[in-house]
């Protein structure tokens, strides 16, 4: 059985075949190894735009709901947005930073109080005035 073995790898050696797989796999390696690498950090890159996506679309869904509850301060109504936010992504299988979703929440208020939905401004009231205008009580017939 040895004999047979040390044959086969005296031909190989015999046939050059031994040096070229010597040659070739590192060469093939060092030629993948960047494709791959790329490759993967493609992947990552659209999983985390894909995440920054779904994020934004979740807090511009609750940020309405949030905006609307008398009952909780600003700092309390944001917190719960982040919370939300997270927990929805975290059950998608994102994992974005704190900074990162408070900033998608922030970034979805905004958008919010552009479109007239902020009800944190004062209402304010006009009390009615009474104008007189100068033809009243007059006759016009002068």
């Amino acid at each position: 059985m040895f004999k047979e073995i040390t044959d086969v790898f005296t031909w190989l050696n015999n046939a050059g075949v031994f040096a070229f797989l010597l040659v070739l796999i590192p060469a093939v390696y060092k030629l993948v190894k960047p494709v791959l690498t790329h490759k993967v950090q493609t992947e990552k890159n659209v999983h985390v735009k894909q995440g920054l996506e779904v994020g934004l679309n979740l807090a511009n869904t609750i940020v309405p709901e949030m905006a609307v509850m008398a009952g909780l301060s600003k700092s309390d109504r944001k917190k719960e947005a982040i919370r939300f936010v997270n927990a929805q992504l975290t059950a998608n299988g994102f994992d974005l930073d704190a900074e990162v979703i408070s900033g998608l929440v922030e970034k979805a208020y905004q958008a919010y109080k552009v479109s007239g939905g902020d009800n944190h401004a004062p209402v304010v009231t006009t009390a009615p005035t009474a104008v007189i205008t100068p033809t009243e009580g007059t006759d016009s017939n002068d």
